[in-house]
């Protein structure tokens, strides 16, 4: 397991996003298009899988989740925590835009679809918490520092992991459209691929989850907001036209 887990954990993460939404589909019978609404769900019980497939794995390799984290007080530097928030926002929103309008002409709102207002209510705190300790342990302190050891190899120990990390966001929520496959990948590389070399200079994961979790919490309080404001959603849709 040591020696093929860096590379197929990255790999099982976006195949459990196909599974995970093709089998939603089928159990609610709808298309995917009607399932890509509750892709926050969906996605809260994958991170909820990842975590314990974590749990197990370190179990396993000898060793442990909090060692996956790795944290030290050197980490709570609040300046260099806000720099990684203020870069993480600006090249998350500058990719989804940028390759919204490269691929589409416009930018997708399809990531803001309201549900049920107690879900989105629940899913603004689930949905955070549960991916900032089942992305960035994997891909950044299990992957990267993993396929290092094993290889040596700078560029794979960061390209692989950051590779998948990217192609992942493909899948959530899983349609099949060849556009929206291209523009959900696209938009997270430049994000994760700064974000890979910086961790593999500094080796400070937490600022990560702090920013990446900033992220999501917007992304959840604007589920919430068309969730408890449909007409704020139909007026998204109807600006694209």
């Amino acid at each position: 397991m040591k020696n093929r887990g860096p590379f197929i954990l990255p790999i099982f993460r976006s195949g459990l996003f196909i599974v995970a939404g093709l089998l939603f589909a089928v159990l609610t019978n709808k298309s995917l298009v009607q399932a890509s609404q509750w892709w926050s769900i969906i996605c809260t019980v994958c991170n909820i899988i990842t975590i314990v497939l974590l749990l197990i794995v370190c179990k396993i390799e000898g060793t442990t989740y909090k060692k996956l984290i790795n944290y030290q007080k050197s980490e709570g530097n609040l300046n260099y925590i806000i720099g990684i928030v203020i870069l993480m926002l600006l090249l998350g929103i500058g990719g989804m835009y940028g390759f919204g309008f490269m691929i589409y002409g416009y930018v997708p709102v399809i990531m803001i679809q309201p549900i049920p207002v107690w879900l989105a209510a629940i899913n603004i705190i689930l949905l955070p918490i549960t991916i900032v300790f089942a992305e960035l342990p994997l891909y950044f302190g299990y992957a990267v520092n993993r396929i290092e050891k094993m290889t040596g190899n700078k560029i794979l120990s960061i390209g692989y992991p950051m590779f998948f990390y990217a192609l992942q966001h493909s899948f959530i929520p899983l349609i099949y459209d060849w556009k929206y496959i291209l523009f959900r990948f696209f938009s997270f590389v430049p994000l994760l691929f700064i974000l890979g070399i910086i961790y593999y200079k500094k080796r400070k994961l937490v600022p990560l989850m702090i920013g990446h979790g900033i992220l999501d919490l917007a992304t959840g309080t604007q589920i919430l907001m068309t969730s408890l404001y449909p007409a704020v959603f139909e007026m998204m849709q109807t600006m694209k036209k």
